[in-house]
């Protein structure tokens, strides 16, 4: 017997949300590099212009990072978070993200995010720990295919919230 997941959450699992389409701008690009090195200097790939123009790239760049300030959750949590109820403790149980061109400033991203998959792992305080697992699949504006990001979020329930 399931503990937190509802039919309704699990009929989500590979569904594709509507697309979210964003336009990468290169201060938006630069902003984020100085963000993710502080306190060091950002990887000048993904901060300076004539070291871009000057590289094979021909500018900057985004980092692989960058993924996490594109719009694909939201559509995707919107759906899951109303049918699991609530929970005690929720936190980021990692990103992982397979680049296949880079990112470059003027770039239009269509992304589709799904819910990949949930999992139950039932604790001994007879709580459960849920992961759910998303996946993000971006284009840019010639259709290519970019990227693809998955996020991992855990999710403690207490005895109290899972089903008996």
């Amino acid at each position: 017997m399931a503990l937190v997941i509802t039919p309704e959450a699990e009929a989500l699992v590979g569904v594709e949300s509507a697309p979210e389409t964003t336009e990468v701008e290169k201060h938006d690009i630069q902003r984020f590099a100085v963000a993710v090195a502080w306190p060091n200097k950002p990887n000048p790939l993904y901060h300076d212009e004539e070291f871009g123009k000057a590289s094979r790239f021909g500018s900057i760049i985004a980092p692989p990072t960058f993924a996490t300030s594109l719009k694909w959750l939201g559509p995707v949590l919107e759906k899951v978070n109303p049918s699991m109820g609530p929970y005690r403790v929720g936190m980021n149980g990692g990103n992982e993200y397979e680049m296949y061109l880079p990112i470059r400033p003027g770039d239009v991203l269509t992304g589709r995010g799904k819910l990949a998959t949930l999992k139950e792992n039932p604790r001994d305080d007879g709580g459960c720990m849920l992961i759910i697992t998303m996946e993000g699949n971006f284009t840019n504006q010639k259709g290519e295919k970019v990227l693809t990001a998955r996020q991992t979020l855990l999710r403690i329930y207490g005895p109290d919230q899972v089903k008996k």
